[in-house]
């Protein structure tokens, strides 16, 4: 054991080169591994953690089931009060509200999962017992007072220096009673529930909310504290479930952190595009790993031979190879680790930029880290196996041949049937999606790395056919010598094999992100221009009542004003489960005059559909949902109203993405009927025509915008913004198809290089027989070019495959049906790319094989 440890480490010292070549791939694919687990990590943790500070030391939350109902009455609070387990019931009223001075000009700023559309949020508060739930941290004058109809209002310090705001100075605010001024007590710090609303929150006492904002004797919420004994897990649970059923089903008893599900939720489907993309960069760490350790027992062929003459067992052999991979699949997961962080780093702010949210990686779970690192270290043990085991079967009659070639073994001679199933099973699972979403995560990156092992086997049964083709070409941009590289291609099927499959993988990311990217856009781009229908969008942070809407159509220029009103609604999915979904309500008529819904399927025309939903009683479902619960036209569906639940019509399906497409839209009567809701969002303005869109938004903001606090954009500027939004996405996506780049690249670099080394008595031959330094240039870049051709081409025919198994994969998990985008002329540049990077990879070894002396080569082992 002694003695192969001693061999194992002179070997690593004395090869520096070939190490680290080796070490790359582990390095590169620990990073990714790591950098996109912490990413999810900390997206996740970020928004629990937002929802878990703002919540303060609340162990449960009363709210109504209906979030636009306006609130529930106080007098709960006593009957909470008095349910055995519960210490404290602190309530509380939540307002939107702006200053007296903003004319709502700043804008509608977009984020990935919403938009924000300024505003300042308040929270009415009982000040003696609000700080039993949650943190205020005063940086300037004090809290407010004992006094629950002390007309005074304390701010976030950030949001205050914006405003110019100051301690002991009046603030003017818009309520419901008109314009009315609290004095500024105290700062708080943008830290636990001073960070709602990204800082632009305060807090007033409880009855002066009430009054300002016409919510006499109604709640928002009641933030609870239970008693020691009900703190842990299953008696915290059993307490929810008692307070659940004692109140009665117009209530939610809900645990804090529960509030941020639906984020999470929303990340869910990019996280799942990261799980992927992890995948691709594992099986491309692997095979980098496999390609050098193979090619290490080609080149080391002698010195096995020798040692198995002096008395090493066959055992032996295999057992020092497998000790130098996992020597260095310790230190390159090491090496990977740290650069994983740094790679976390990035991508991290990438996700900032994304959630509009700060986030900080406070640290890298340990989990992730000893995950990365036992992957590390397993795959490069198992990628060196097959290597290992092939160096113990050489002889010791090996050591007395001047080289030895590598042998075409079974995987390269049948491998094609075993990729074949692979292939075959790997696309059943992810379009078909036999796991629970739970599963998809854990499974997702597997199947990936199946998909593409399926698609590597099937590379040698085609590079004779690919050999064949490229040889003229080949003969015309490098000559004679190149028709010798061309041939060295078929030489050595299993060193090409790992090549063309490292940077087959790399042209296949780069496809899948351009064609996904393309289809999203392409169909996001067509819902758009019907979501934000008509030539303006007007929106507010405060309600925009009936009043609002005949004003903006007075206006000069305005050929109609369409209310759209967005919320939540509570429905009876087909499996009997109850969901929440976001609800649109129109008004067809005039949604009809200034925009229109595309149709994916009707029960009857489009006409006849938006007369039905006018009629009442209908609903239109989006083509998400549909495909997700497998409903269509002409179903019936069942909505939780304010009546109770009540049975809708479907008698139509419509794209739209609105809330990851989780979104029925139902009329302005049915609205008001069975919701009792009155007020508009948002109001979609269509201009006549002859008018400038410009002079018509500047006339409604003179005329209202800060009367009604309005914000009035141009649809195309948001549009604009949507889609500088949607390019942030699919940036993350973009640096991980680069560095699957620079994988093909090294994956060239590391082959062509241990080629050089293997093949160095070869080369020096040649060069004894005539061969020039040029020549040999050559004739390494003519072997690259057709490696890199059949890599280029065949991670596009894979790229294009895949992108539409992802599709299909998706619509399977998520619901979303889209139209594939095939990325033509990025195909092209792909393709090129390929090549280029094949050429600058080889570039290198190129050289140094034509700096090798026939000397030096005739006397190399």
């Amino acid at each position: 054991m002694a003695l192969t440890r001693l061999i194992t480490l002179r070997s690593l010292r004395t090869r520096p080169l070939r190490m680290f070549l080796s070490m790359f791939g582990i390095v590169l694919g620990v990073a990714a591994i790591l950098a996109i687990g912490v990413t999810n990590q900390t997206a996740l943790a970020s928004v629990a953690r937002l929802f878990e500070e703002t919540s303060g030391r609340s162990d449960l939350i009363i709210t109504s089931v209906d979030v636009d109902e306006g609130g529930f009455s106080d007098q709960i609070i006593n009957r909470v009060a008095s349910v055995p387990g519960v210490d404290s019931a602190v309530p509380s009223v939540h307002v939107q509200t702006v200053l007296a001075e903003d004319t709502g000009s700043a804008g509608v700023n977009l984020t990935f999962f919403g938009s924000e559309i300024g505003g300042l949020t308040l929270y009415g508060i009982d000040p003696s017992s609000d700080q039993l739930v949650r943190d205020y941290t005063i940086v300037e004058g004090k809290f407010l007072s004992p006094d629950p109809d002390a007309k005074e209002i304390v701010l976030v310090d950030s949001y205050a220096r914006e405003k110019d705001v100051v301690v002991g100075k009046s603030l003017e605010i818009v309520t419901d009673t008109g314009i009315e001024k609290l004095l500024v007590v105290g700062l708080i710090a943008k830290e636990g529930a001073g960070q709602l609303n990204n800082g632009a929150f305060g807090v007033i006492p409880l009855l002066t909310a009430q009054k300002f904002f016409f919510r006499e004797d109604t709640l928002d919420q009641i933030d609870l504290v239970v008693s020691g004994e009900y703190s842990d897990g299953d008696s915290l649970e059993t307490l929810r479930e008692n307070l659940q059923s004692y109140l009665g089903g117009e209530y939610s008893v809900v645990y804090p952190a529960s509030q941020g599900r639906r984020m999470t939720q929303m990340l869910g489907s990019y996280q799942i595009g990261l799980n992927f993309l992890s995948g691709m960069a594992l099986f491309v760490g692997a095979f980098l790993i496999y390609n050098a350790f193979s090619m290490t027992v080609v080149e080391r062929t002698r010195e096995f031979g020798m040692l198995r003459t002096v008395g090493m067992t066959r055992g032996q052999v295999t057992r020092q190879v497998l000790l130098e991979a996992i020597v260095m699949g310790v230190l390159g997961s090491a090496l990977g680790i740290a650069l994983g962080i740094f790679m976390a780093r990035g991508l991290t702010q990438l996700m900032e930029v994304l959630l509009g949210q700060e986030m900080t990686i406070v640290e890298v779970p340990q989990s992730i880290m000893i995950t990365a690192l036992s992957v590390g270290i397993v795959v490069t043990t198992l990628a060196a196996m097959i290597p290992a085991f092939q160096a113990g079967r050489i002889s010791p009659l090996e050591a007395l041949r001047v080289r030895s070639r590598s042998r075409a073994g079974c995987l390269i001679r049948f491998g094609w049937i075993i990729g074949t199933i692979l292939l075959a099973v790997s696309a059943y699972v992810l379009i078909l999606n036999p796991f629970p979403y739970d599963m998809q995560f854990r499974f997702g990156s597997m199947v990936v790395v199946f998909l593409f092992l399926g698609g590597t086997l099937l590379i040698p049964v085609s590079v004779g056919f690919w050999e064949f083709i490229m040889r003229p070409f080949i003969r015309v941009f490098f000559g004679r010598s190149g028709r010798i590289g061309s041939s060295n291609v078929q030489r050595a099927k299993l060193r090409t094999t790992l090549t063309v499959a490292a940077l087959m993988v790399g042209v296949a990311m780069i496809v899948v992100v351009w064609a996904m990217t393309l289809s999203f856009k392409g169909d996001l781009d067509q819902w758009l221009e019907g979501y934000m229908g008509g030539d303006l969008y007007v929106t507010s942070s405060l309600p925009l009542g009936r009043d609002v809407w005949k004003r903006i159509e007075s206006v000069e220029g305005v050929a109609s004003a369409a209310p759209v009103r967005y919320g939540e609604v509570e429905w009876i999915s087909p499996s009997g489960a109850q969901e929440t979904l976001a609800y649109m309500a129109v008004d067809p008529p005039s949604y009809n005059l200034v925009t229109s819904f595309i149709y994916s399927k009707t029960e009857s025309s489009p006409e006849e559909s938006l007369q039905k939903l006018a009629s009442g009683e209908t609903v239109f479902i989006s083509s998400v949902i549909a495909e997700k619960y497998g409903l269509k036209p002409g179903d019936r569906t069942v909505l939780i109203t304010k009546l109770g639940p009540r049975e809708f019509n479907i008698s139509a399906e419509v794209v739209d993405y609105y809330n990851q497409g989780l979104v029925m839209i139902g009329s302005w009567s049915d609205m008001g009927r069975y919701f009792r809701e009155k007020d508009a969002n948002t109001y979609l303005v269509k201009i006549e025509e002859g008018y400038n869109a410009a002079d018509v938004e500047q006339r409604i903001d003179t005329l209202y915008g800060k009367r009604d606090k309005l914000v009035i954009m141009s649809n195309q500027s948001l549009l604009n913004q949507v889609s500088g939004l949607m390019d942030q996405a699919f940036r993350m996506f973009d640096v991980l198809a680069l560095i699957a780049m620079m994988v093909g690249f090294f994956g060239i670099l590391n082959t062509l290089t241990m080629n050089v080394m293997e093949r160095t008595q070869e080369l020096g031959m040649l060069r004894s027989v005539g061969m020039t330094r040029t020549q040999v240039v050559f004739m390494i870049l003519a072997e690259a070019a057709i490696m890199g051709v059949i890599g280029g081409l065949l991670g596009v025919l894979f790229g294009i495959v895949l992108s539409r198994i992802f599709m299909l994969a998706m619509t399977a998990m998520s619901g979303y049906s889209l139209v594939y985008t095939l990325p033509t002329e990025r195909i092209l540049v792909a393709l090129v790319i390929a090549l280029v990077v094949s050429q600058i990879a080889a570039f290198l070894p190129a050289v140094r094989g034509s700096r090798i002396r026939i000397l030096e080569a005739i006397q190399y082992e």
